[in-house]
């Protein structure tokens, strides 16, 4: 085991980031094609089998089989094992197997772990990868304790309910959006139950906030102390969940189908629901086909944004987008440096912000072509767009039409989901070997805009 362990570290870091999730979504692949996975006790096609496996380990939540009536208890285990994998990182527990083993981690390994981790500097991310391990059980576990007694009173079963409850503690912390009610209604039963609403919230906003930002609170618990990452997290988050929240409700609230026929207090638990589901979670509570255009707009705007760094969400994450802001209005205003809770943001990290916005929308109009190119369903501009940046942004909210894709659009989606997980950035520069430039060249300007 130690052998492996070390092989495993020996490669490249970029390529051992995306090769140890490519590693768990075909182990994923054949777990789930296996007779035992289903109740009907038949194979499940492989391109199905590699969607779903590829959807939990990429933490997105669309599905092309109806989880909760499809899967047998095997199959939900597989399933929720690799979503749980997904959240926190197979670097992770790597980490944690090898400290397990009493093998002591040297630098190089470190080093991965830090570009896994998305972190500055290798000092400290043992810490921080046990610290991940730590908050996530607890969490799981208490989260899990208190939806359990509520699936008591659906279910009537204490054994069937506990497993219910960690089982989709764990899928909303990971913002992973699996679930084993059925007939791909989601949490539309519990649309009106402000209890489970507010636990399966509260569960994916601290799993979209990251695990950074959880340490530092947990361990400062002042605001006038918190690092610039975090204050900006936070801040980002709460306007991005009011906002979203407010519209929401504003733009549905007169369509009856969706929030026109319900009580005022059900409208605005719906609006708050859906506002954090659509940032990474993938859950939804009203039937998202029913919506209105401005409203999907709305949420494939909030789909993009997405999570926080080192969290389990996806997205072009919450701090990429205050920089690429705070860089506009600083232009616009003639400012020279870029300055965010009067600390000046570093230049390599406004250029790392452009360069994720540019790459994303660059794979986001490449997928998408391909799409156009490959749907035989002739849907509408507006719903491919949804699934794609759904998939992108590994929310898993969707429209319906995954279910009526051929193979190919489903690989893309596939490999869309895989570098929504993994990160475009990370994705694009292992194809690229780092050089330092050892000339630099006359400047000379160009016209634009």
């Amino acid at each position: 085991m130690q052998r492996l362990i070390h092989l495993f570290f020996s490669f490249n870091r970029s390529a051992v980031i995306l090769f140890s999730f490519a590693a768990v979504i075909v182990v994923g692949t054949l777990l789930l094609m296996l007779p035992v996975a289903h109740v009907n006790g038949q194979w499940l096609p492989f391109i199905d089998a590699l969607f779903t496996a590829t959807s939990a380990a990429c933490v997105t939540g669309l599905s092309v089989i109806d989880t909760g009536r499809d899967l047998s208890i095997f199959g939900q285990l597989v399933l929720i094992i690799l979503i749980q994998i997904g959240g926190v990182g197979l670097m992770t527990i790597t980490t944690l197997f090898s400290i397990g083993l009493g093998k002591r981690i040297n630098i190089g390994q470190r080093l991965l772990i830090q570009e896994s981790l998305n972190q500055g500097a290798p000092e400290g991310v043992i810490r921080m990868a046990l610290d991940i391990l730590k908050y996530t059980f607890i969490i799981e576990f208490i989260f899990g304790s208190v939806l359990a007694f509520y699936f008591y009173e659906v279910l009537g079963v204490v054994g069937k309910a506990l497993y219910w409850g960690y089982w989709h503690a764990i899928s909303a912390f990971s913002n992973a959006g699996f679930d084993l009610l059925g007939n791909y209604e989601s949490l539309t039963i519990f649309r009106d139950n402000l209890a489970v609403n507010l636990i399966f919230m509260i569960l994916i906003i601290l799993g979209g906030l990251g695990f950074t930002v959880i340490g530092d609170i947990h361990h400062k618990r002042n605001w006038r102390y918190l690092s610039l990452h975090t204050k900006i997290v936070l801040t980002v988050n709460t306007a991005l969940l009011v906002g979203g929240a407010l519209l929401f409700w504003l733009l549905e609230t007169n369509n009856p189908a969706t929030l026109g026929a319900m009580p005022l207090g059900e409208q605005w638990l719906i609006s708050c629901f859906q506002s954090v589901a659509a940032r990474t979670a993938g859950f939804n509570t009203i039937d998202i086909s029913l919506l209105g255009g401005a409203t999907l707009t709305l949420i494939m705007t909030l789909m993009f944004i997405g999570a926080s760094s080192t969290s389990t969400g996806g997205g072009i994450k919450t701090t990429t987008f205050a920089v690429l802001l705070m860089s506009t209005l600083a232009l616009l205003r003639g400012k020279k440096d870029v300055v965010i809770f009067h600390r000046r943001i570093d230049s390599a990290t406004v250029n790392k912000s452009n360069s994720i916005f540019v790459l994303a929308q660059l794979w986001l109009v490449f997928a998408f072509f391909l799409l156009l190119a490959f749907d035989t369903n002739d849907h509408s501009y507006e719903l491919i767009l949804f699934e794609l940046l759904s998939a992108f942004s590994t929310t898993g909210l969707g429209v319906g039409i995954t279910l009526e894709w051929n193979t190919w659009c489903k690989l893309i989606l596939i490999a869309t989901m895989y570098i929504g997980r993994i990160g475009i950035l990370t994705f694009s520069m292992s194809f690229f070997n780092k050089k330092v430039d050892r000339i630099r060249h006359p400047a000379e300007n160009i016209l634009i805009g």
